[in-house]
């Protein structure tokens, strides 16, 4: 089977935590890669994201966290509402679409 990796940045305004992080991290820009692997389809060239990996930095310790595409688009969303504490983490909701630009 075919797979890819493609690498952005996402950046958070203030300090933020995902699930699987042991403590908040700081605001700032972050690496991050998505990998995909190509459906068997015989029309149209298909992929399915099967993992985004977060770069998280902090006090000298890299720390690569597997997060769900869904988590981290609720995190931009607290992120960018300053009426919510970004660090709290969300109670579960329904799946959204995630579009990432890709660099």
């Amino acid at each position: 089977m075919t797979t890819r990796t493609s690498h952005s940045q996402v950046t958070f305004r203030r300090p933020f935590r995902l699930e699987g992080m042991d403590a908040p991290a700081p605001a700032g820009s972050y690496e991050m890669a998505i990998e995909e692997e190509q459906l068997d389809t015989q029309t149209i060239e298909a992929w399915r994201q099967t993992a985004v990996i977060l770069q998280v930095k902090t006090a000298g310790v890299t720390e690569y966290v597997t997060i769900d595409p869904q988590e981290l688009r609720d995190a931009l969303l607290r992120d960018a509402d300053q009426a919510i504490d970004p660090t709290a983490m969300p109670y579960p909701r329904p799946r959204d679409t995630l579009r990432l630009r890709r660099q």
